[in-house]
């Protein structure tokens, strides 16, 4: 039996009789940057698949998520999380607000990843925060964040890495992280997913946008840029259905 705790434009969360935890569906819709929802078919399936794969390789280099499993086309099983208010985003490429409001040439690369913490507030379009105003609200201690931050840095190597290997810049990722207290303890884990809605892919050769960007373009424009991705995918996914 399942109950809905939360319904999204991508997401939606469902609780279920296990202690802790929670099963994840991954829907069609995107939320542009001006509010409207778009139905993209089939990319909850994408996002998915790719998400599964990534969190599985991410836990076998010692970045703890809250996958446990993948259920179906659709859903995973994931463990209950103290979400934090914020999300990171790093990135290595001036895209975006890099762009728009610093003035930096789109493309130009940093010499060091930049990491932003932005407030999860879709409305307010995720205004920026700092460590400052995370310490002064007790989200996080001094050194919580600087595990944070220390992970994360983590978890973008290694994607961009991957990502190379499939000719793809890993230009911006943004990062989710939840609290889980292991009995002795509580911990920082990876949460929410790891895909093609939440990191800025660009083709290396060409710098084609092929992942949340083109949503701009449209449904019809993201449902083929999404599934260009998926092709490259196919490559290294063992069982892609």
């Amino acid at each position: 039996m399942r109950n809905k705790i939360y319904q999204g434009s991508s997401k939606t969360l469902y609780q279920v009789d296990e202690d802790y935890t929670l099963i994840m569906s991954f829907n069609d819709g995107y939320r542009l940057e001006n509010g409207e929802i778009i139905n993209i078919s089939g990319k909850g399936v994408i996002n998915n698949k790719i998400s599964s794969f990534l969190m599985n390789r991410l836990e076998m280099i010692g970045i703890e998520n809250h996958l446990m499993e993948k259920i179906n086309m659709r859903e995973q099983l994931i463990q209950f999380a103290d979400i934090l208010p914020f999300k990171l985003s790093i990135s290595t490429v001036a895209s975006g607000r890099y762009v728009t409001e610093f003035g930096i040439e789109e493309g130009y690369v940093f010499d060091n990843p930049i990491i932003d913490y932005r407030i999860k507030n879709s409305l307010l379009k995720y205004p920026v925060t700092n460590e400052h105003q995370i310490l002064s609200f007790g989200w996080l201690t001094k050194e919580e964040i600087t595990q944070l931050e220390t992970k994360s840095i983590r978890i973008f190597d290694f994607l961009a890495g991957l990502f190379i290997g499939l000719s793809l810049r890993l230009v911006e990722c943004n990062l989710e992280f939840g609290k889980v207290f292991n009995g002795e303890e509580s911990i920082i884990m990876l949460t929410d997913e790891v895909s093609l809605d939440n990191c800025k892919l660009w083709d290396i050769h060409t710098n084609e946008k092929l992942s949340f960007e083109s949503t701009s373009a449209g449904p019809e424009s993201a449902l083929i840029a999404y599934q260009k991705v998926m092709e490259r995918f196919k490559l290294i996914l063992n069982d892609f259905n």
